[in-house]
């Protein structure tokens, strides 16, 4: 069977790219995949160097640019040749089905399937509204056969017919390696002898960073505890990341936080934290979750974030109500402060995360594509 997987970036990779690659690594032997990217760039090189064949469909700079909040007319007029043009690529290669990963990605591979006479699977992993979520649910009405849905806050935004909810994977043999904690905490300029509490992934604002500092600041009032925040401003949100350091002059954590850059290796990173959190509004799903729980770190986060539907609360992490400081900080206090609770959370952590496995999820996105082409 002939698949056109279609991602809207060929540059820098998020979660859905990440997704993506595991998902491509994991695929029945019976599935043969060809990636179309909207653009070139290192994500594109990496599929090309793990021998996935990869077609470039370009877009015009102003759709590029353009975004699910602030969608431009030059953006969608400017879109109609490349899907044109996408339709052929898709009705020259034969394909038996079509798979689409991203917003942009739906938008346009959903309509060049149409024209060509393919079915669609669109694989919905943003909660959107506004603009975005019309577009994408009027175009997956009209021209996608099914839908998978990374949790079912995400299935629930769009509300359409068959819709199946499939959490996304991660590579557990390589999460779980065993890696020297001490090392690790060095390497990132982290202190060796006190509990790290982190934050991992984009810095965008959504992703509540700020109030991750605000709730580490009431939790280390009550508990010694010094904080990393691990990534970069991808994708927008590029003046966040000055502000982030102001607020933490602001409330004297000047000594208590450590900016770690960006790391392609989360598994060193989580091996070198004691507690994770995940302060974003309304996270699809929260991938940082799951790959902390296979390094055997408890997480706290809110209880709109994807992943916290199916997390044990108390057990394998601590969930909180949407937007309360106080709480997150209670749930990082209650972990900083005991290391036999944070042990107890770490076990029962490695043992949930074996739901995520990228094998079982490969084979339940497959046995999706099947039935589309059918």
């Amino acid at each position: 069977m002939r698949v056109a997987f279609i991602d809207q970036t060929g540059a820098d990779a998020g979660g859905a790219e990440q997704s993506l690659v595991l998902l491509l690594r994991h695929l029945p032997p019976d599935i043969e995949p060809t990636v179309i990217l909207f653009h070139d760039g290192a994500f594109a090189a990496q599929l090309r160097g793990e021998g996935f064949k990869v077609v470039i469909n370009a877009i015009p700079e102003a759709s590029a640019k353009s975004t699910r909040e602030r969608p431009s007319l030059a953006a969608i007029v400017g879109i109609v040749p490349s899907t044109l043009r996408l339709a052929g690529i898709l009705r020259r290669g034969r394909f038996d089905v079509v798979h689409t990963n991203t917003v942009k990605a739906h938008l346009v591979g959903a309509i060049a399937a149409r024209l060509a006479g393919i079915p669609c699977v669109m694989h919905l992993r943003d909660i959107l509204g506004g603009f975005g979520l019309a577009a994408t649910r009027l175009v997956s009405r009209t021209c996608a056969r099914e839908r998978i849905a990374i949790a079912s806050s995400v299935a629930r935004t769009y509300a359409l017919p068959k819709t199946t909810v499939i959490e996304n994977p991660v590579d557990l043999a390589v999460e779980r390696a065993p890696r020297d904690s001490g090392a690790a905490r060095r390497k990132l300029g982290l202190p060796p002898d006190v509990p790290i509490v982190g934050i991992v992934g984009r810095i965008n604002r959504w992703k509540g960073h700020d109030v991750f500092i605000r709730a580490a600041e009431q939790a280390r009032r009550r508990a010694p505890l010094h904080c990393a925040i691990v990534g970069e401003a991808r994708f927008r949100d590029e003046d966040f990341v000055p502000e982030l350091h102001a607020l933490v002059q602001q409330l004297e954590m000047v000594s208590d936080v450590t900016f770690v850059p960006w790391s392609d290796d989360p598994g060193a990173v989580f091996c070198a934290l004691d507690v994770h959190v995940n302060a974003s509004t309304r996270e699809p799903f929260g991938r940082t979750v799951v790959e902390a729980a296979a390094a055997g770190v408890p997480t706290v986060c809110f209880s709109d974030a994807g992943v916290a539907e199916f997390m044990e609360s108390g057990r394998t992490g601590i969930v909180v109500a949407p937007g309360d400081v106080s709480a997150l900080a209670e749930g990082i206090v209650r972990y900083v402060a005991d290391p036999a609770e944070r042990e107890r959370a770490s076990a029962a952590a490695r043992d949930w995360v074996a739901r995520f496995d990228a094998g079982r999820h490969a084979e339940r996105v497959a046995a999706i594509l099947r039935r589309a082409a059918a």
